[in-house]
């Protein structure tokens, strides 16, 4: 019984909702419709194209050549692990004011280096020996002298440090590959807003539905019936 009793509310209350959007569409249908269009043209007539460029280096294995050559097994694993740390090392130089400074001093931009470090992203590509540097900026051809001035620059201060050899590049940015922007993202957007307004319609038209119930008042007590006594008659 109380199993059936549970089902029937279920029951009723996915009916009384069905019957609200049901009521409610036209409500529903222009808050979701309003909310995805505010977000398409936000995306497309407001907020600034993003672009984005990236490049590659590879940090050179220490004395790679030798330690193929003698065939010593202790003495490559030695090298390997030289080189994972010197890669680390490097990936933080490639972040630091010594490069990101000469980078926007070499082409001439106003960016101060906390700018600068929000525009770039240095990662490591998997488990490999190879660094990945990405700019974006609000032009494609920014973006690409970005990513590639600091795999100049960041080569010329290695060099400085540890010698001659240490990178090299696999991969300079390139206009033909900055086409399209990474952000904004108007159908991702929109999709999001979309679904946003389709949670507050509903919400919206519960509410209406909510405040359209009669209100029960609470019964009022009933005067007593019955003659009335005049008090003065029984004070003598």
């Amino acid at each position: 019984m109380k199993g059936g009793s549970v089902m029937n509310v279920q029951q009723k209350s996915v009916n009384e909702f069905l019957r609200i959007l049901a009521r409610r569409w036209a409500v529903i249908t222009a808050i979701t419709l309003f909310f995805t269009a505010s977000a398409g043209l936000i995306s497309f007539f407001v907020l600034s194209p993003e672009y984005e460029a990236t490049a590659k280096v590879l940090v050179n294995e220490i004395n790679a050549e030798t330690a193929t050559d003698t065939g010593d097994a202790a003495t490559s694993f030695y090298q390997m692990e030289t080189s994972f740390k010197l890669f680390e090392t490097f990936m933080v130089i490639a972040q630091s004011p010594q490069v990101l400074d000469k980078v926007v001093d070499n082409l001439g931009l106003r960016d101060s280096y906390s700018q600068m470090s929000e525009k770039v992203a240095i990662d490591r590509v998997g488990e490999s020996l190879v660094i990945e540097i990405k700019a974006n900026a609000s032009n494609p051809n920014e973006a690409v002298n970005i990513v590639n001035e600091i795999s100049k620059v960041l080569n010329q201060e290695i060099s400085k440090i540890y010698g001659e050899n240490q990178l090299s590049v696999l991969k300079t940015g390139g206009e033909g590959d900055v086409v399209t922007p990474v952000n904004p993202k108007p159908m991702l957007n929109m999709i999001a807003a979309f679904l946003a307004g389709l949670v507050i319609s509903v919400v919206v038209a519960s509410l209406l539905e909510w405040f359209k119930k009669p209100q029960i008042q609470p019964a009022q007590p009933q005067a007593q019936k019955g003659p009335v006594f005049n008090s003065k008659l029984f004070s003598k």
